[in-house]
């Protein structure tokens, strides 16, 4: 018997031979995922889906009886060749049912191992790789939650001072999630603590976090948020800022005037008082900042320079429109607890997502889907195993939109997975040539000719030469994708459904429009309405500030006729008729001055002597008063000096950044940090700085020149 049993393994081995030789050479059987998690971890496949993957089921081949190892059947006794039995199939495309319950199995499985870490690193290191394992059987993009775990557990291992275990931790959890802002900035702070003088490093993995960071809305639209708010609060503040210096320099003229309303026996300080009772009024009733701001304005108007006063009208006029810019910010740029967070946690293909997935499957069976939730709700079930729903799902979205490159590609997948060699052809072709920028379609394509090759053998081996100029033109389009192609030994990286075929991911934007929160856009106007417009209706608070800005604006070009109280230009005094009658219309100095610089020899030398030291003290104290303004608030002595406009820019700025450092943990909060705080802080410092310099350097330069 044992020359026959030779013969028959020559038999045999002949003909498997001739079925490698008409299939790919780049196809070989993988190791299937799940088979190198523990049985613990991956959950049996229910009977329905046990159905669906029927056609998956890769049919079990013979033993071979081989003879014994070393012995040579002598070709005499060789018996009559046997029929050759049938080649073995060729390996399957591997998509197994995995639900979150396997997926926290094996987290939970890392967990304990990692408890044990110190005594036991190999089990850690092995639970770790089945973590990236499964990452790869489901297809998931990024595993946050699981990527923020690891970076925690990384932190443990460098307070105890193992720095290369905490790199490796780190770098698992990058890979876990490769587009998480958090994984890569936490991966720098762990790199500059390991090793300071590897900047390179460093550098690399900080700007991968800024990628991130506004590739990812959860953490670029709360970013936005945050600036928009910044930039809404440091107008307010500049506003009020540039009011209260202006009525310390004219407040005093304004006074003057107002105390010749009042009989000749009423006392200045009586006046005044009065004064400023009567502009305290809005603030006493609560009637906004607005009116506040605006009775000031009133007050002051006569005595402004033209220039002060449009810096203060455009002020006054921009504030109307921070509630309205406000309400906008939050309804667009909120993102937390919307259904577009929903659908884009689901598109990443994180765990704890299956209640929002039989919430799409309950739409979809009842034809209320959109095409977004429709493919976003096909590529969770495909990544999950669920292939003839992801099929049904992939069909309703492409009767949505018809003829949907992205949607052709998609279900030509979830058909060649579920083992149709003919229909998703045609689906390939087709969208390839209405989406030429689809690296999907290309290389799909050549993945369905090499499983052509090795289903149907001689019957479709003129399609090999087929496959590799496609996987050559999809490199042309997006070379990324030769990572996905082959291994370092020329083979298919894995035959994993979702590693072997590639569906096309849906565009952000056809689901960030449903990140939309009107309520909370209604809140946040009404209460900002209240702080600076009072109890108004939102049209008239629209309008109202820059209507009675202008107004008032028109009102201090009157100043002339109404004979207002100038400022002398030598000592400051005022200049007005009401108090000094001799005094000419259109004088620019007080009596005093008039009387020694003017005229000669109407004073005595000393009163002149008296009176230069006057104005000379006068000039030194707005020199000095401008500087300490600088110096505390960057712009105001600029404001204070006659220069209103650059003044009310420095001032921005300056209250800009110093807002932004203030708040710099946020008004929306991202789901995890996102950059550490010496990284957000650096850049608002050097800014902060930068403006400082500058108005200080322009106020001297201004000073000098006058």
């Amino acid at each position: 018997m044992r020359p026959f049993a030779c013969a028959c393994v020559v038999l045999v081995a002949s003909g498997a031979f001739g079925q490698v030789e008409a299939v790919d050479p780049d196809v070989a059987e993988p190791k299937s995922p799940l088979e190198l998690v523990d049985p613990s971890v991956a959950e049996a496949p229910a009977d329905e889906a046990l159905e669906d993957l029927a056609p998956l089921k890769r049919p079990a081949a013979g033993p071979l009886d081989a003879g014994a190892e070393g012995e040579q059947a002598p070709v005499e006794e060789a018996p009559p060749p046997a029929e050759p039995s049938a080649a073995p199939a060729p390996p399957g495309i591997v998509s197994r049912v995995v639900t979150d319950a396997a997926l926290d199995q094996a987290w939970n499985q890392w967990r304990a191992a990692n408890q044990k870490a110190a005594s036991d690193f190999a089990a850690e290191k092995s639970a770790r790789e089945r973590l990236l394992t499964l990452r790869d059987e489901i297809g998931a993009s990024n595993l946050d939650t699981w990527a923020v775990g690891l970076l925690r557990a990384a932190a443990v291992q460098e307070a105890r001072g193992d720095s290369g275990g905490a790199v490796e931790l780190a770098l698992s959890a990058t890979q876990l999630a490769p587009e998480l802002p958090v994984a890569w900035a936490s991966l720098a702070r762990i790199y500059f603590a390991a090793d300071p003088s590897e900047v390179g490093r460093c550098v690399t993995a900080l700007k991968n976090a800024l990628v991130g960071l506004w590739s990812d809305p959860r953490y670029a639209r709360p970013a936005l948020a945050d600036l928009f708010t910044t930039l809404l609060l440091a107008l307010a503040i500049t506003a009020v800022a540039v009011m209260l210096v202006l009525a310390g320099r004219r407040g005093f003229y304004a006074l003057y005037d107002f105390h010749f309303i009042f009989p000749k026996a009423a006392s200045r300080w009586q006046t005044g008082a009065l004064a400023v009772v009567l502009l305290l009024l809005p603030v006493v009733f609560g009637l906004g900042l607005v009116p506040a701001l605006l009775t000031i304005f009133f007050a002051l108007t006569l005595y402004l320079t033209q220039q002060e006063r449009v810096v203060m009208a455009v002020l006054i006029g921009a504030l109307g429109l921070v509630p309205t810019l406000a309400s906008v910010v939050v309804d667009r740029l909120g993102f937390a607890g919307t259904r577009a967070e929903s659908m884009y946690l689901l598109e990443r293909g994180g765990a704890g997502l299956e209640p929002f997935a039989a919430e799409l499957t309950r739409l979809a069976n009842e034809d209320k889907a959109s095409y977004a939730e429709l493919m976003v709700l096909g590529r969770y079930e495909l990544r999950r195993g669920r292939v003839q729903s992801a099929v049904k799902s992939f069909q309703k979205a492409l009767a949505v939109r018809a003829a949907d490159p992205r949607a052709r590609i998609n279900l030509g997948v979830a058909l060649v997975v579920a083992g149709d060699l003919e229909t998703p052809r045609a689906l390939f072709e087709e969208a390839g040539k209405v989406a030429t920028d689809l690296p999907q379609a290309p290389y799909n394509l050549a993945r369905l000719a090499q499983r052509r090759v090795a289903v149907l053998g001689a019957a479709a081996a003129g399609e090999t030469e087929r496959a590799e100029n496609l996987l050559y033109d999809t490199y042309a389009i997006a070379p990324g994708f030769r990572a996905l192609s082959k291994d370092d030994r020329g083979s298919p990286r894995s035959m994993l459904a979702n590693v072997y075929l590639q569906t096309v991911p849906v565009p952000p934007e056809e689901y960030l429009g449903q990140a939309r929160a009107p309520d909370a856009a209604r809140r946040v106007k009404s209460q900002v309405l209240q702080f600076l417009t009072g109890d108004v209706d939102e049209t008239l608070a629209l309008l109202y500030p820059a209507l009675l800005a202008g107004l008032v604006l028109a009102l201090g070009s009157l100043a002339p006729t109404l004979q207002a109280a100038k400022v002398c230009n030598r000592c400051g005094r005022p200049v007005s008729r009401r108090g000094d009658p001799e005094l000419s219309i259109g004088s620019l100095l007080c009596t005093q001055c008039v009387n020694v610089f003017a005229r000669k020899n109407v004073v005595a030398p000393a009163l002149k002597v008296r009176k230069l030291l006057e104005v000379a003290r006068y000039q030194n104290r707005l020199q000095r008063v401008g500087s300490v303004l600088s110096f505390v608030f960057s712009g105001l002595g600029h404001v204070f000096a006659g220069f209103p406009a650059r003044g009310a820019l420095y001032a921005y700025l300056f209250t800009a950044t110093l807002t932004g450092a203030v708040l710099r943990n946020g008004v929306l909060r991202p789901p995890f940090e996102a950059l550490p705080l010496l990284v957000r802080l650096v850049p608002l410092g050097v800014l902060l700085v930068l403006v400082y310099v500058l108005a200080l350097r322009g106020l001297r330069k201004r000073q000098g020149a006058g």
